[in-house]
């Protein structure tokens, strides 16, 4: 179907899609949605950088926090690009074994990307603060989402047999 013809926006992500089924809309996954892109960035920024920002001295100056607090920023957006990399190598790697074929290489990038950030949460709930408080609201994020396409996978099912 092409994008003219669709009347609403579709969703990477399971949650929305979810929603759009519930509210009778199409639940299918849709690759272009930026909103949705800038969110999930965000949060994952978000994460990996309260994460490393556990690593910056609690002595130090507010002028000396504040500079390694801008020099965490581009760190961050450092370390992803070299993980995304090496995510690439780790993805030819398992399609060499044999895993991971049946799935587009962005979509395996988002698996490995989604694992990192959740285990930088699970790091930083154990730390407690209000920082916690944000890593806790990505893992629920991430179990809605999971939940949201187990419901998904159910429902097309159902719909396939029906026909």
């Amino acid at each position: 179907m092409s994008e003219r013809n669709n009347p609403g926006p579709l969703f990477y992500f399971s949650l929305p899609r979810l929603i759009a089924l519930w509210r009778g809309g199409d639940p299918g996954r849709g690759e272009n949605n930026g909103t949705e892109a800038r969110v999930a960035g965000l949060a994952v920024y978000l994460i990996s950088f309260l994460f490393f920002a556990e690593f910056v001295p609690a002595d130090l100056g507010v002028w000396q926090s504040a500079c390694a607090m801008v020099g965490l920023v581009f760190f961050v957006w450092l370390f992803w690009l070299a993980v995304l990399y090496l995510n690439s190598l780790i993805i030819g790697l398992l399609r060499l074994g044999g895993i991971f074929r049946g799935i587009p290489i962005r979509r395996a990038q988002s698996i490995l990307a989604g694992f990192s950030t959740t285990a930088m949460a699970c790091s930083v709930l154990q730390r407690g603060s209000w920082r916690g408080e944000i890593a806790a609201i990505w893992l629920c994020a991430v179990a809605l989402n999971l939940v949201a396409a187990i419901v998904l996978a159910l429902h097309h099912g159902t719909r396939a047999r029906e026909k």
